[in-house]
């Protein structure tokens, strides 16, 4: 017996076989492993058996969905199987111990013989193929269904296609019994010779005077073949050609690999997928960051020039850093492997900074295509039409993701949808989602973005389109600003965090052209929705940045760009600092005399007032500002100056009155069905009953305030909440509780990066180990 006949399975590769997360495929294709399956028929046997094995019905469930997603998150698994996570862990305990019972008890089966010469020139390749293994299966299982008879393998140029393609060919090579042939058509461009091309890897000649069409079509008639037409993007005109093969033999399956789709009658498609990639902020320890497929590419590639190089804590950050930067695109990160030849990973990183030109690849086994990254993004571009090609270049100036709609007023074509569509087609663009409203959004990846703002530069169009672009965006900002307060609110939050890279994009572009009013405008109007949303340091420094840069300016969008600098400062204890900006803010609005703004700064100069202990000012300043928005008959803000107003009696130790204004400010909020605004005076609401000893009352309130927060997606608002709750809790001497929900809130805390938070919740944590 073999080594593979008494190998014993451990929880490690059982995992493996399952497809569970950091549990890659690649441990299982590796000896013994690989022998043990082969010998019962291979993986997908093996796996049916272990369904129809003695499983539980949880179990049998448990396994039927990890089968169907693979590599999914616990958290996706354990929502889908509606439990906790102390739940899943311990149903999948059970079910990996029934499994390896299973494992370790199967008898050898005979090994299924392949015929015994299977016709095919399938290349051979000389490395192997790396994170591939479920799209390797996938492709295999839509092919030997009877309805895909043409596949269509998508993609940009470098992400993977013709690998794919071959592998998918080796899995099938018991499939088709006549044959799996490869026709490689990267040097051919002109459609009549595509003929030639399939005949000469079938090694089919002409017979007397019919056509090679003819011919072919004769051969194929009764074989059980698969065609691979490796890179057919620039021969689609002959699409009919492969239609006809198809009609003459029900038999024969055609794979296509290609940047764009063949749009033929009965087509299916498939994208193919970049290689998945830790986030720059991954924390995962070294051997889990070796599981993902990017790094384990770029690593294996790199030792072919060093032999001794491998993953550390010194190179982490940086070859993180490149195969993000990459996109996880294969061709990619080959290339930048191979400048490890001569630089360091750390090194190589900055150099990717130049630009996909530094990508070069000077290996003469590689088709001309593929010399760098750039030559083969150009070889898609230079196939395409005019009006693609304006449409391509002028999609840069988004960021990864755009609409249609953004694309229709950015880009001035006649149908953006339709050009995106076609670009889609040719794998030059992507569908990325259905966005906030279901419009739906498209993507590009970097480095065809890079390559297409090169392209943008040549025709000297940058300017025009950046400033499109950031106009287009500020109209947005500005369309969204009436809605805060209303029932609208939440919709634009989400499109406005869906559209946060364009943002950032276009506050760069006006602050780098010195259009510091419009950075105001958009900063103006953006800033409470990024509040709302956490955004909060880089708010703040694309603020500091405008107003340092025109300090003189006297406009409105000034002024509320005041306001929102004001707020964020204020949330660090920079009190010095942020009486300074209230200051300006309502100096500006009073010259200009705009009421609502100076209702809206007075509002802030309250806050700093009562900081201060200047009660009598600040009261005056409230009553002001009272006036101001009952004229305007802005509700939300006269519920806002009722909170303020109430602040001033309840610090000065007027409790009941505190009271009572506070709950005419809830009233105005709930009557204006402002649930945003609610949430928050609730939790002020919980603070003053509990200086009153109404701890019944503070229940309620902080019930109905966690309600609203968990409702609008307020991370912050129930991190304070569950502070509220555990302080609660102490109260009633329920001190497990209080640790249970300081702790809940500290998460959250840390997440969001709230120092100040941090550090009051982490003094209730120390108040509660003390008792």
């Amino acid at each position: 017996m073999n080594q593979a006949s008494h190998l014993t399975w451990d929880e490690k590769h059982a995992k493996a076989l399952l497809g569970l997360r950091r549990y890659p495929v690649a441990w299982i294709q590796e000896e013994p492993w690989r022998s043990w399956l082969d010998e019962r028929g291979g993986k997908k046997q093996v796996i049916e058996r272990l369904l129809a094995s003695a499983l539980t019905p949880d179990q049998k469930q448990l396994l039927e969905l990890t089968l169907a997603y693979p590599n999914a998150s616990t958290l996706f698994y354990a929502k889908k199987l509606n439990m906790g996570h102390s739940s899943y862990f311990a149903q999948l305990n059970g079910l990996i111990k029934t499994v390896l019972t299973q494992l370790n008890d199967w008898k050898t089966a005979p090994q299924p013989q392949r015929a015994a010469h299977t016709p095919t020139n399938l290349p051979t390749p000389l490395t192997s193929l790396i994170g591939a293994e479920q799209s390797i299966q996938t492709v295999s299982e839509m092919l030997k269904s009877p309805s895909v008879r043409l596949l269509t393998l998508m993609g940009p140029g470098g992400v993977g296609k013709t690998r794919l393609a071959i592998a998918v060919g080796r899995e099938l090579l018991d499939t088709f019994s006549d044959g799996v042939f490869f026709v490689p058509l990267e040097t051919v461009s002109d459609p009549e010779l595509l003929p030639a091309q399939v005949a000469r890897a079938l090694n089919v000649e002409t017979v007397n005077q019919q056509s090679l069409s003819d011919t072919l079509k004769i051969y194929l008639r009764e074989r059980q073949v698969l065609l691979v037409l490796d890179n057919f993007e620039q021969l689609v005109q002959a699409s009919s050609f492969v239609a006809d093969l198809l009609q003459g033999n029900e038999r024969l399956k055609v794979l296509v690999t290609s940047r764009e789709a063949l749009s033929l009658y009965g087509e299916h498609r498939f994208i193919v997928p970049e290689l998945p990639h830790p986030g720059m902020e991954s924390e995962s320890p070294l051997d889990e960051l070796n599981t993902w497929p990017a790094i384990a590419l770029f690593v294996q590639r790199v030792q072919a020039y060093h032999p001794n190089f491998a993953l550390t804590e010194s190179n982490r950050e940086a070859v993180i850093g490149v195969c993000n930067r990459l996109d996880g695109l294969p061709l990619a990160i080959e290339l930048a492997a191979a400048q490890v030849k001569f630089l360091s990973p750390e090194q190589t990183l900055p150099q990717l900074e130049h630009g996909l030109k530094s990508l070069r690849n000077d290996l003469r086994n590689r088709p001309l295509r593929q010399k760098t990254l750039w030559d083969a993004i150009d070889w898609s571009y230079q196939l395409l039409p005019d009006d693609e090609k304006a449409l391509f270049r002028r999609l840069s100036v988004f960021g990864r993701e755009w609409t249609v709609s953004a694309a229709q007023a950015v880009c001035a074509v006649d149908d953006a949808l339709g050009g995106l569509e076609k670009l889609a087609d040719k794998s030059l663009v992507r569908y990325a989602a259905v966005g906030v409203g279901g419009e739906l959004r498209f993507q590009m990846l970097q480095a065809v973005r890079e390559y297409a703002l090169d392209q943008l530069a040549v025709y000297d169009e940058v300017q025009q389109l950046q400033r499109r672009h950031a106009n287009h965006y500020l109209e947005m900002v500005v369309q969204a600003e009436p809605s805060i307060g209303t029932v609208n609110q939440l919709a634009w939050m989400r499109r406005i965090m869906q559209e946060r890279e364009n943002l950032q994009i276009a506050l760069q572009w006006m602050l780098n052209q010195k259009e510091t009013e419009l950075a105001f405008q958009l900063l103006g109007a953006a800033w409470c929705y990024y509040n709302m949303l956490n955004i909060w340091d880089e708010t703040k420094a694309w603020m500091d940045r405008a107003l340092a840069q025109d300090p003189q300016a006297e406009s409105a969008a000034r002024v509320k760009t005041l306001w929102g600098a004001y707020w964020l400062t204020s949330r660090q204890n920079e009190h010095v600092k942020a009486f300074a900006l209230v200051e300006e803010g309502l100096r500006v609005a009073r010259k200009l005399g705009d009421q609502r703004l100076i209702g809206l700064m007075l509002n802030c100069m309250i806050n700093e007032l009562c900081y201060r202990q200047q009660y009598d000012e600040a009261l005056q300043a409230v009553e002001e500002s009272l006036n101001i928005f009952r004229a305007l008959d802005d509700r939300d803000e006269i519920g806002w100056a009722l909170g303020h107003r109430s602040s001033i009696f309840t610090q000065r130790g007027d409790l009941a009155k505190g009271r009572e204004i506070l709950q005419e400010s809830l009233a105005v909020f709930r009557a204006n069905g402002n649930d945003w605004a609610l949430e928050q005076v609730l939790r002020d609401y919980a603070l003053l009953l509990f200086q009153q000893n109404d701890l019944a009352e503070v229940e309620v309130v902080l019930a109905e305030s966690l309600q609203l927060s968990e409702k609008l997606g307020k991370r912050l608002g129930i991190a304070w909440t569950l502070n509220l709750q555990g302080q609660l809790a102490l109260r009633q001497s329920d001190r497990e509780k209080a640790r249970r929900l300081f702790e809940e809130a500290q998460v959250i805390f840390e997440k969001l990066g709230d120092q100040n938070s941090l550090a009051d919740n982490r003094e209730w944590l120390g108040r509660v180990s003390m008792l």
